[in-house]
Protein backbone atom coordinates (compact mmCIF):
# COMPACT_ATOMS: atom_id res chain seq x y z
CA UNK A 1 0.00 0.00 0.00
CA UNK A 2 1.48 3.42 -0.99
CA UNK A 3 2.44 5.77 1.81
CA UNK A 4 0.16 8.94 2.13
CA UNK A 5 2.07 12.11 3.00
CA UNK A 6 1.32 13.53 6.43
CA UNK A 7 0.85 17.07 5.17
CA UNK A 8 -1.98 15.82 2.88
CA UNK A 9 -3.84 14.36 5.83
CA UNK A 10 -3.41 17.60 7.73
CA UNK A 11 -4.77 19.55 4.78
CA UNK A 12 -7.90 17.43 4.66
CA UNK A 13 -8.36 17.98 8.42
CA UNK A 14 -8.08 21.74 7.92
CA UNK A 15 -10.78 21.76 5.24
CA UNK A 16 -13.12 19.80 7.50
CA UNK A 17 -12.60 22.27 10.33
CA UNK A 18 -13.43 25.21 8.06
CA UNK A 19 -16.70 23.56 7.04
CA UNK A 20 -17.67 23.02 10.65
CA UNK A 21 -16.96 26.63 11.49
CA UNK A 22 -19.20 27.89 8.74
CA UNK A 23 -22.09 25.76 10.10
CA UNK A 24 -22.21 27.78 13.28
CA UNK A 25 -21.46 25.00 15.64
CA UNK A 26 -18.30 26.74 16.78
CA UNK A 27 -17.75 30.38 17.55
CA UNK A 28 -16.22 32.58 14.84
CA UNK A 29 -13.66 33.94 17.27
CA UNK A 30 -11.93 30.64 17.70
CA UNK A 31 -11.85 29.89 13.94
CA UNK A 32 -8.83 32.03 13.08
CA UNK A 33 -6.89 30.48 15.91
CA UNK A 34 -7.71 27.00 14.68
CA UNK A 35 -6.61 27.89 11.17
CA UNK A 36 -3.33 29.23 12.44
CA UNK A 37 -2.72 26.12 14.50
CA UNK A 38 -3.59 23.89 11.57
CA UNK A 39 -1.33 25.92 9.26
CA UNK A 40 1.51 25.51 11.70
CA UNK A 41 0.87 21.79 11.98
CA UNK A 42 0.62 21.57 8.19
CA UNK A 43 4.05 23.24 7.85
CA UNK A 44 5.46 20.89 10.42
CA UNK A 45 3.94 17.92 8.61
CA UNK A 46 5.42 19.09 5.37
CA UNK A 47 8.87 19.39 7.02
CA UNK A 48 8.56 15.92 8.50
CA UNK A 49 7.49 14.54 5.11
CA UNK A 50 10.48 16.21 3.49
CA UNK A 51 12.75 14.62 6.07
CA UNK A 52 11.11 11.26 5.47
CA UNK A 53 11.65 11.64 1.72
CA UNK A 54 15.29 12.54 2.34
CA UNK A 55 15.70 9.54 4.63
CA UNK A 56 13.97 7.30 2.10
CA UNK A 57 16.27 8.55 -0.67
CA UNK A 58 19.31 7.99 1.55
CA UNK A 59 18.04 4.52 2.41
CA UNK A 60 17.63 3.70 -1.28
CA UNK A 61 21.13 4.98 -2.03
CA UNK A 62 22.53 2.98 0.85
CA UNK A 63 20.67 -0.11 -0.34
CA UNK A 64 22.06 0.41 -3.87
CA UNK A 65 25.55 0.94 -2.48
CA UNK A 66 25.29 -2.28 -0.48
CA UNK A 67 24.06 -4.09 -3.57
CA UNK A 68 26.98 -2.74 -5.59
CA UNK A 69 29.38 -3.71 -2.83
CA UNK A 70 27.90 -7.21 -2.73
CA UNK A 71 28.24 -7.48 -6.50
CA UNK A 72 31.90 -6.40 -6.45
CA UNK A 73 32.72 -8.56 -3.44
CA UNK A 74 31.27 -11.56 -5.26
CA UNK A 75 33.94 -11.06 -7.92
CA UNK A 76 36.76 -11.62 -5.41
CA UNK A 77 38.56 -14.90 -6.18
CA UNK A 78 38.43 -17.39 -3.32
CA UNK A 79 35.54 -15.65 -1.55
CA UNK A 80 32.82 -17.92 -0.25
CA UNK A 81 29.30 -16.70 -1.19
CA UNK A 82 27.12 -17.64 1.76
CA UNK A 83 24.25 -16.43 3.89
CA UNK A 84 24.48 -17.25 7.64
CA UNK A 85 21.67 -19.59 8.74
CA UNK A 86 21.53 -18.41 12.35
CA UNK A 87 20.60 -14.80 11.60
CA UNK A 88 18.00 -13.27 13.89
CA UNK A 89 16.22 -10.22 12.52
CA UNK A 90 13.43 -8.09 13.87
CA UNK A 91 10.97 -10.74 12.67
CA UNK A 92 11.15 -14.29 11.53
CA UNK A 93 12.52 -14.58 8.01
CA UNK A 94 14.10 -11.11 8.04
CA UNK A 95 15.84 -11.29 4.64
CA UNK A 96 17.45 -7.87 5.03
CA UNK A 97 19.18 -8.92 8.23
CA UNK A 98 20.35 -12.11 6.52
CA UNK A 99 21.55 -10.06 3.55
CA UNK A 100 23.44 -7.65 5.79
CA UNK A 101 24.99 -10.56 7.69
CA UNK A 102 26.03 -12.18 4.41
CA UNK A 103 27.57 -8.91 3.23
CA UNK A 104 29.37 -8.52 6.55
CA UNK A 105 30.72 -12.08 6.20
CA UNK A 106 32.01 -11.28 2.74
CA UNK A 107 33.67 -8.11 4.02
CA UNK A 108 35.32 -10.08 6.80
CA UNK A 109 36.54 -12.71 4.31
CA UNK A 110 37.89 -9.95 2.03
CA UNK A 111 39.64 -8.44 5.04
CA UNK A 112 41.16 -11.83 5.88
CA UNK A 113 42.28 -12.32 2.26
CA UNK A 114 43.71 -8.82 2.24
CA UNK A 115 45.64 -9.51 5.43
CA UNK A 116 46.98 -12.75 3.94
CA UNK A 117 47.95 -10.91 0.77
CA UNK A 118 49.69 -8.22 2.81
CA UNK A 119 51.57 -10.87 4.81
CA UNK A 120 52.53 -12.68 1.62
CA UNK A 121 53.57 -9.41 0.01
CA UNK A 122 55.69 -8.57 3.06
CA UNK A 123 57.30 -12.04 2.95
CA UNK A 124 57.96 -11.69 -0.76
CA UNK A 125 59.37 -8.23 -0.20
CA UNK A 126 61.70 -9.57 2.50
CA UNK A 127 62.66 -12.46 0.23
CA UNK A 128 63.29 -10.02 -2.61
CA UNK A 129 65.52 -7.98 -0.31
CA UNK A 130 67.47 -11.14 0.56
CA UNK A 131 67.65 -12.12 -3.09
CA UNK A 132 68.67 -8.58 -3.96
CA UNK A 133 71.51 -8.73 -1.45
CA UNK A 134 72.59 -12.12 -2.78
CA UNK A 135 72.34 -10.83 -6.34
CA UNK A 136 74.53 -7.87 -5.39
CA UNK A 137 77.07 -10.24 -3.85
CA UNK A 138 76.93 -12.48 -6.92
CA UNK A 139 77.42 -9.48 -9.18
CA UNK A 140 80.44 -8.40 -7.14
CA UNK A 141 81.85 -11.93 -7.31
CA UNK A 142 81.26 -12.07 -11.06
CA UNK A 143 82.93 -8.68 -11.45
CA UNK A 144 85.97 -9.91 -9.47
CA UNK A 145 86.14 -13.09 -11.51
CA UNK A 146 85.84 -11.07 -14.71
CA UNK A 147 88.69 -8.84 -13.58
CA UNK A 148 90.79 -11.90 -12.73
CA UNK A 149 89.95 -13.38 -16.13
CA UNK A 150 91.00 -10.22 -17.92
CA UNK A 151 94.24 -10.15 -15.90
CA UNK A 152 94.85 -13.80 -16.73
CA UNK A 153 94.24 -13.04 -20.39
CA UNK A 154 96.76 -10.21 -20.25
CA UNK A 155 99.29 -12.41 -18.43
CA UNK A 156 98.70 -15.21 -20.94
CA UNK A 157 99.18 -12.80 -23.86
CA UNK A 158 102.44 -11.55 -22.33
CA UNK A 159 103.53 -15.13 -21.69
CA UNK A 160 102.69 -16.08 -25.28
CA UNK A 161 104.75 -13.15 -26.52
CA UNK A 162 107.63 -14.24 -24.33
CA UNK A 163 107.29 -17.83 -25.51
CA UNK A 164 107.23 -16.61 -29.11
CA UNK A 165 110.36 -14.56 -28.47
CA UNK A 166 112.07 -17.49 -26.78
CA UNK A 167 110.95 -19.80 -29.58
CA UNK A 168 112.34 -17.42 -32.17
CA UNK A 169 115.58 -17.06 -30.22
CA UNK A 170 115.74 -20.82 -29.73
CA UNK A 171 115.18 -21.35 -33.46
CA UNK A 172 117.93 -18.87 -34.22
CA UNK A 173 120.24 -20.54 -31.71
CA UNK A 174 119.36 -23.96 -33.11
CA UNK A 175 120.11 -22.74 -36.62
CA UNK A 176 123.37 -21.17 -35.46
CA UNK A 177 124.25 -24.32 -33.54
CA UNK A 178 123.47 -26.46 -36.57
CA UNK A 179 125.58 -24.19 -38.74
CA UNK A 180 128.42 -24.31 -36.21
CA UNK A 181 128.03 -28.08 -35.90
CA UNK A 182 128.12 -28.44 -39.66
CA UNK A 183 131.13 -26.15 -39.82
CA UNK A 184 132.90 -28.05 -37.06
CA UNK A 185 131.99 -31.32 -38.73
CA UNK A 186 133.30 -30.07 -42.03
CA UNK A 187 136.46 -28.74 -40.41
CA UNK A 188 136.93 -31.95 -38.49
CA UNK A 189 136.31 -33.94 -41.61
CA UNK A 190 138.84 -31.85 -43.52
CA UNK A 191 141.33 -32.07 -40.66
CA UNK A 192 140.89 -35.83 -40.31
CA UNK A 193 140.89 -36.64 -44.01
CA UNK A 194 144.12 -38.17 -45.30
CA UNK A 195 145.06 -39.65 -48.65
CA UNK A 196 147.04 -42.67 -49.73
CA UNK A 197 148.05 -44.22 -53.02
CA UNK A 198 149.67 -47.60 -53.79
CA UNK A 199 151.32 -48.38 -57.14
CA UNK A 200 154.44 -49.32 -59.01
CA UNK A 201 157.21 -46.85 -59.63
CA UNK A 202 156.33 -46.44 -63.27
CA UNK A 203 152.61 -45.95 -62.60
CA UNK A 204 153.20 -43.36 -59.93
CA UNK A 205 155.74 -41.51 -62.08
CA UNK A 206 153.34 -41.55 -65.02
CA UNK A 207 150.61 -39.99 -62.85
CA UNK A 208 152.99 -37.30 -61.63
CA UNK A 209 152.77 -38.41 -58.05
CA UNK A 210 156.48 -39.14 -57.62
CA UNK A 211 159.60 -37.83 -59.33
CA UNK A 212 163.30 -38.72 -59.30
CA UNK A 213 165.68 -36.12 -58.02
CA UNK A 214 169.49 -36.11 -58.03
CA UNK A 215 172.13 -36.91 -60.72
CA UNK A 216 174.02 -39.99 -61.81
CA UNK A 217 177.06 -40.23 -64.11
CA UNK A 218 178.22 -43.68 -65.04
CA UNK A 219 178.36 -45.49 -61.76
CA UNK A 220 178.61 -42.39 -59.67
CA UNK A 221 175.81 -40.33 -58.15
CA UNK A 222 172.29 -41.25 -56.97
CA UNK A 223 168.70 -40.48 -57.88
CA UNK A 224 166.00 -40.67 -55.20
CA UNK A 225 162.21 -41.02 -55.51
CA UNK A 226 160.39 -38.12 -53.83
CA UNK A 227 156.76 -36.88 -53.82
CA UNK A 228 155.86 -34.40 -56.50
CA UNK A 229 155.78 -30.82 -55.37
CA UNK A 230 152.13 -30.53 -56.43
CA UNK A 231 149.85 -33.44 -55.58
CA UNK A 232 146.35 -33.98 -56.98
CA UNK A 233 143.97 -35.43 -54.30
CA UNK A 234 141.88 -37.03 -57.04
CA UNK A 235 144.77 -39.47 -57.71
CA UNK A 236 144.61 -40.68 -54.10
CA UNK A 237 142.17 -42.64 -51.98
CA UNK A 238 140.67 -40.57 -49.13
CA UNK A 239 140.22 -42.00 -45.62
CA UNK A 240 139.68 -40.86 -42.02
CA UNK A 241 142.96 -41.09 -40.21
CA UNK A 242 141.24 -42.25 -37.02
CA UNK A 243 139.54 -45.19 -38.70
CA UNK A 244 141.44 -48.46 -38.67
CA UNK A 245 141.00 -48.91 -42.40
CA UNK A 246 143.53 -51.33 -43.85
CA UNK A 247 145.61 -50.15 -46.77
CA UNK A 248 145.69 -52.96 -49.33
CA UNK A 249 148.79 -53.75 -51.38
CA UNK A 250 148.37 -55.13 -54.89
CA UNK A 251 151.49 -57.33 -54.63
CA UNK A 252 151.59 -59.19 -51.35
CA UNK A 253 154.84 -61.16 -51.76
CA UNK A 254 157.15 -58.28 -52.67
CA UNK A 255 158.59 -55.47 -50.58
CA UNK A 256 157.21 -51.92 -50.60
CA UNK A 257 158.64 -48.50 -49.92
CA UNK A 258 157.14 -45.37 -48.41
CA UNK A 259 158.19 -42.41 -50.53
CA UNK A 260 156.30 -39.79 -48.49
CA UNK A 261 157.51 -38.40 -45.16
CA UNK A 262 155.62 -40.77 -42.77
CA UNK A 263 157.48 -43.02 -40.36
CA UNK A 264 157.52 -46.58 -41.81
CA UNK A 265 157.98 -48.06 -38.37
CA UNK A 266 154.39 -47.06 -37.48
CA UNK A 267 152.97 -49.35 -40.18
CA UNK A 268 152.18 -52.96 -39.29
CA UNK A 269 151.93 -55.59 -42.00
CA UNK A 270 149.08 -58.05 -41.38
CA UNK A 271 149.74 -61.77 -41.55
CA UNK A 272 147.43 -64.69 -42.17
CA UNK A 273 147.07 -67.89 -40.13
CA UNK A 274 149.99 -69.40 -42.04
CA UNK A 275 152.28 -66.54 -41.06
CA UNK A 276 152.47 -65.12 -44.55
CA UNK A 277 151.66 -61.42 -45.21
CA UNK A 278 148.12 -60.76 -46.40
CA UNK A 279 148.97 -57.50 -48.13
CA UNK A 280 147.01 -55.33 -45.64
CA UNK A 281 148.79 -52.51 -43.85
CA UNK A 282 147.57 -51.07 -40.51
CA UNK A 283 148.66 -47.80 -38.93
CA UNK A 284 149.40 -48.16 -35.23
CA UNK A 285 149.64 -44.54 -34.11
CA UNK A 286 147.53 -42.34 -36.43
CA UNK A 287 148.35 -38.96 -34.81
CA UNK A 288 152.13 -39.45 -35.05
CA UNK A 289 152.03 -41.22 -38.40
CA UNK A 290 149.98 -38.58 -40.26
CA UNK A 291 151.67 -35.65 -38.57
CA UNK A 292 154.41 -35.01 -41.21
CA UNK A 293 152.02 -35.21 -44.19
CA UNK A 294 148.47 -36.14 -45.04
CA UNK A 295 149.57 -37.80 -48.29
CA UNK A 296 150.89 -41.37 -48.07
CA UNK A 297 152.72 -42.70 -51.15
CA UNK A 298 153.62 -46.40 -51.25
CA UNK A 299 155.71 -47.82 -54.09
CA UNK A 300 155.31 -51.56 -54.58
CA UNK A 301 158.25 -53.82 -55.52
CA UNK A 302 160.83 -51.18 -54.68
Amino acid sequence: MPRVPVYLLLGLTLVACEKIGSGGSTSSASAPDSVAVLSTQLAQARAVSAQQDSLMQGFQQTTQLLADMDKELSKVKGLQSHVPLNVKGEANGDTQAAYRASLLGKVQEVTALLNKSRARAAALNEKNKTLGTQATDYQATIANLQAMLEQNKADLAALNMRVDSLTTANTSLASAKAAITDTVTDLRKVANTVYYVVGTKDDLKAKGIIVEEGSKFLFFGHKALVPSRKLDPSEFTAMNKWDDTPIALHITNKPFKIVSRQDPSLIERAQGADGKPTGDLHISQPAEFWGPSKYLIIVEGA
